[in-house]
């Protein structure tokens, strides 16, 4: 994974104690996206976790859920999830890959997809958790909230 990240020219850490493991930070339009990626060995499975820069507010779960949903159903790859305890949200993609031949043009694409995917979220996400009683659909149709094209350029 270490190599990917390299031969695409973005930064990345590996987490102390799991092997498998990297993280990594991308300024994206909106916001600073940060990146788990997880290699399971056995299944040739590769995870790839972006997380929303803040959490959502109690009274803004139930529309942000809503939202969620509706920008779920837009997705070809990948999903957004909430956990309505912490309030915390993550766009999650994997693939899955032949014993011992990661793709570093495939992982990249992984990549990018959820660090593009959680940005386009963050604006919607951070006007519910300003005002939770606005319309989620009538939200999610603002074209000023649109980034526009983002280059990755990892941190």
């Amino acid at each position: 994974m270490e190599a990917a990240f390299l031969t695409a020219g973005w930064a990345c850490r590996r987490v102390p104690g799991q092997e498998s493991v990297v993280e990594a930070d991308f300024e994206a339009h909106h916001a600073r996206v940060p990146l788990h990626i997880q290699a399971f060995d056995g299944p040739g499975i590769v995870s790839v976790v972006a997380r929303l820069s803040f959490p959502i507010a109690g009274a803004a779960l139930a529309p942000a859920m809503e939202a969620l949903m509706r920008m779920n159903l837009q997705l070809n790859i990948g999903n957004f999830e909430l956990d309505p305890d912490s309030g915390a949200v993550c766009f999650r993609v994997a693939g899955v890959f032949p014993a011992g031949a990661l793709d570093a043009s495939v992982l990249a694409s992984l990549v990018r997809t959820a660090v593009v995917e959680t940005d386009r979220a963050t604006p919607y996400l951070a006007e519910l958790n300003r005002e939770p009683g606005q319309g989620v659909a009538a939200l999610l149709a603002r074209a000023d909230l649109r980034p526009g094209e983002w280059v990755p350029d990892g941190g």
